[in-house]
């Protein structure tokens, strides 16, 4: 699958994907290593509890993507985060997430993942989602604006990026990067004078990371969020209330 196809309408990976892809993994380990290692239980959590992290000695729960927990009684039980392992997968951007998950089930049970090319259905060969994907999602949603809309927003750059700039952040007063998914630059219609001096285009900046962490919260889908981020920005282009920005993406 592709982020060009009906993948980039479903949300983010949930437990039983992740489930999915763990028992894929053990059972590509080496099956005298399987044979030995007997019953083992899986569960997928989206972030180890302040407990575990404590005992581990891990104060940032993003640091901690696998455990492996003795049974007593009943067999071992391996632990995925599946938000640390997204995280991960999201800010690498090289790997499928199939094999960054072999990756973690091997390290936990010692053993070192088989390499090689990750095929298949689901979400195990997909890596996530690049700067040219959210580009091409963007331009989607810049030509399928209402034509008033469209007609009116006229010349718009459309810019990805992995983080808005520390410029940006400090004129916004936003301490922490992942709060913005995106901004408009440039001035507003309503505000522009016919005796302003060949403005410079506008342009509408997307943030990546941010919005695929809002992604992996797993409530919303990945086109869905990408356009709506950029239809708010867009829509401060015309000055647009909120009440306005949500008549535009309901239209």
């Amino acid at each position: 699958m592709t982020w060009t196809d009906p993948l980039a309408a479903t949300l983010a990976p949930s437990p039983d994907d992740f489930a999915a892809l763990a028992r894929r993994a053990f059972d590509d380990l080496p099956e005298d290593f399987r044979r030995q290692a007997g019953a083992l239980a899986f569960r997928i959590d989206d972030f180890a509890t302040d407990a575990v992290l404590d005992e581990q000695g891990v104060e940032d729960p993003f640091a901690l993507t696998g455990l492996l927990q003795g049974g007593h009684p009943g067999p071992p039980t391996l632990v995925l985060y599946r938000r640390p392992i997204l995280d991960e997968w999201c800010e690498r951007g090289d790997i499928a997430l199939g094999e960054l998950v072999a990756q973690v089930v091997a390290d936990e049970l010692g053993q070192v993942a088989p390499s090689g090319a990750w095929p298949g259905e689901g979400w195990s060969g997909v890596r996530s989602p690049s700067l040219a994907d959210f580009a091409a999602l963007a331009a989607h949603a810049l030509a399928n604006l209402p034509l008033a809309i469209k007609a009116a927003v006229g010349d718009v750059q459309i810019r990805v990026e992995d983080f808005a700039d520390d410029e940006t952040l400090d004129a916004l007063e936003i301490e922490d990067a992942f709060e913005l998914t995106g901004v408009y630059e440039g001035v507003d219609l309503p505000r522009r004078s016919v005796f302003d001096v060949a403005p410079s285009p506008s342009s509408i900046r997307l943030f990546r990371r941010p919005i695929l962490d809002e992604w992996c919260e797993g409530e919303v889908g990945f086109q869905a969020l990408v356009e709506h981020v950029f239809v708010h920005e867009a829509a401060h282009h015309f000055g647009f209330s909120d009440a306005g920005i949500e008549h535009v993406e309901q239209s």
